[in-house]
This record gives structure tokens, C-alpha cells and sequence, in this order.
């Protein structure tokens, strides 16, 4: 997660830049490359290097300028185009899983991550042959845009973002640890929340986005959004049954998944200059990458407390971050 967000800074850069295929092609064989290695791995360094270092570099020259050149294709169904895009997340969310609840106990950790290398390098072809950008890059600039921070919306935005987000994820870590250590649950059924949580987040990025493109406006519908997630994280406390996750586990799903959505299409609706669109997601990803950071620490504390003492306070502060944001 660091890599993803502190490499935005410079490839998000690199695109206004005019080497939006160098990154793409940079990132597709780190991602490759690492799924792969992860394969052979038997190691932790080797698990890191792979798993971690590569695969996050090549996650970081894909992430920023992706989602920075969506925005400026659309103007109007800016939210749904740049929704429709981030599926992809949620579908990933649902084959991976799936993947390793069917081949791990017939196949092996090597040939199951295997498979899920092939998926990935599919993917990346599939990006390859057909990503292109549609804004013609002019002269270069510095690698940060200063002035953005000059422009108070754009700057309470990038703070909002890095509270809201920060909590945003603490399901995501934990939801299968929980149900294994509080709630007995097998690791079958662990995948199988993780799964939900997911799938539905297909609902969760559709719907709202298109009711930003109709209605309300992107930043209007992500602000509602970001307060539910933050209530429903609260509502977590309260769960103390397979019934019970399963279903905070769908609606949660369909709201995190909303605002991860309307994150981007946000960004690129705050950007009036589409050659400056790469820049400003990065710089978004640069304030956002020490909320990551901190986080994990953050949840290191959070797995303790309630493994050890079933302590349910580091949820209330996970929550409160993203009613600060």
C-alpha cells in the first residue's frame, strides 16, 4: 500500500510528462514479475521483495496514471466512467479469493499462485493493447504542481481524503481474522466474507456514480458515502454472529466500495487543466501514502488489542478518522 501511493507522486507526473506508455509498461512487467517470484519464494525476504517490493512498484506506475487519464475523456459521466474502471477491484476482490479457496489444498501455495500470475499477466496485456491518452502532454513542468495547494478546496480535499481513507480499509485487513478469532470461523468461510465483501461492492461503485452523474454531483454523493462507512464501522462493534458479519459485511461492501470509486473521479472533477490531471492525482496519492503508512502501524495495535483483550476501542478511533475526514 505505501508503494502504491508514494510512486503515484512520480508517475502521475510522468504522464503529463508524455511517457504515460513507459509507466504502463513498467508497471505491467513489475506486476508480472511479481506474482510470479512470489511463486517461488520460500522465504520471508524472498516473500517481501516479490510480493511486497515488486508487485507495489508496479502497482504504483499503474494506479495514478490510470485512474488520471479517465477523467479526461469524460466530463459529463466523469463518475460512472471512472467507477466502471474500478470494478475491476471488486472483481479481483472476488477471483483471487476464489482462486485460493479452490486450488490451495489440491495444488499448493506454488502452482495456486501460479495461476493467479497468469490472470494478472492477461490483465496486463489486456492494458497494454488498448490504454491510451487522449490529452496531448505539453512542456515539462516541476514534478509537483504547488500552486494546487493554493486553491483550498483542493487542499481540504487531499486532508479529507487522508483521514476518510485511512479507516476505510481497516475491514478489508481484519474482516477474516475477526471471524476466525472472535466468531470461530473456518478458513473457508473466512474467504467467503472477504469474497462478499467484494462482490458487492460492484452495487456499491455502479450506483452511486451514477446518481453523482444525474443528481447530486460526485462530491456531494461522496461525502454522504464516506459518513455511512464511518457509521457502519461503528455498527461492527455490535456484530457478534455469522449472520450478523455476513450482512454488516454487504452493506459496508456496498458503501467502502462507493467511496473508493468516487475517490478518483472526485480528483479529476477538482482539476480544471486535464495536462495537470496526472499531476494532482499523484500529489493526492503523496498525501495519502503517510495515511497508509501510519495506518499499518495503526492496525498492528488494533489485531493486538482484540485478539488478546477482544477490545473493540481501536475500531471506535479507525471510525472517528473518517468522520474527521
Amino acid at each position: 500500500m505505501f508503494l502504491l501511493n508514494f510512486i503515484g507522486v512520480f508517475s502521475g507526473r510522468i504522464v503529463d510528462m508524455g511517457y504515460f506508455r513507459t509507466a504502463l509498461y513498467i508497471g505491467c512487467t513489475c506486476q508480472v514479475l511479481g506474482v510470479f517470484t512470489t511463486a517461488f519464494s520460500t522465504t520471508y525476504w524472498q516473500l517481501f521483495l516479490a510480493q511486497g517490493v515488486c508487485s507495489g512498484i508496479g502497482h504504483g506506475f499503474l494506479f495514478a496514471p490510470i485512474l488520471s487519464i479517465l477523467p479526461t475523456y469524460f466530463k459529463r459521466h466523469r463518475a460512472i466512467a471512472v467507477s466502471l474502471s474500478t470494478c475491476g477491484a471488486s472483481t479481483g476482490g472476488m477471483v483471487f479469493p476464489v482462486i485460493a479457496y479452490t486450488c490451495l489444498d489440491s495444488l499448493g501455495f506454488r502452482w495456486t499462485t501460479l495461476i493467479m500470475g497468469f490472470v494478472v499477466a492477461f490483465n496486463a496485456a489486456i492494458i497494454l493493447l488498448f490504454t491510451r491518452t487522449r490529452i496531448t502532454p505539453r512542456k515539462p513542468r516541476s514534478l509537483f504542481d504547488v500552486g494546487a495547494f493554493k486553491e483550498p478546496t483542493y487542499t481540504l480535499f487531499a486532508i479529507g481524503s487522508f483521514f476518510a481513507l485511512w479507516g476505510l480499509y481497516f475491514a478489508y485487513f481484519y474482516l477474516g481474522i475477526f471471524g476466525r478469532s472472535v466468531l470461530g470461523f473456518s478458513t473457508r468461510q473466512s474467504l467467503l466474507a472477504l469474497i462478499t465483501l467484494n462482490g458487492v461492492g460492484l452495487l456499491g461503485r455502479i450506483i452511486p456514480a451514477l446518481l453523482a452523474d444525474q443528481y447530486f454531483g460526485i462530491l456531494n454523493m461522496l461525502v454522504p458515502v464516506v459518513g455511512i462507512s464511518g457509521i457502519l464501522l461503528f455498527g461492527w462493534i455490535g456484530v457478534s454472529s455469522t449472520g450478523g458479519l455476513f450482512g454488516w459485511a454487504v452493506i459496508y461492501g456496498i458503501s467502502a466500495n462507493a467511496t473508493q470509486s468516487l475517490f478518483p473521479a472526485a480528483v479529476g472533477d477538482l482539476c480544471t487543466d486535464p495536462t495537470r490531471v496526472g499531476t494532482r492525482v499523484g500529489m493526492i496519492m503523496g498525501v495519502l501514502f503517510g495515511g497508509f503508512t501510519l495506518m499499518v502501524g495503526f492496525l498492528v495495535y488494533v489485531l493486538t488489542a482484540i485478539r488478546k483483550a477482544r477490545s473493540k476501542k481501536p475500531v471506535c478511533y479507525l471510525c472517528s478518522t473518517q468522520f474527521l475526514g
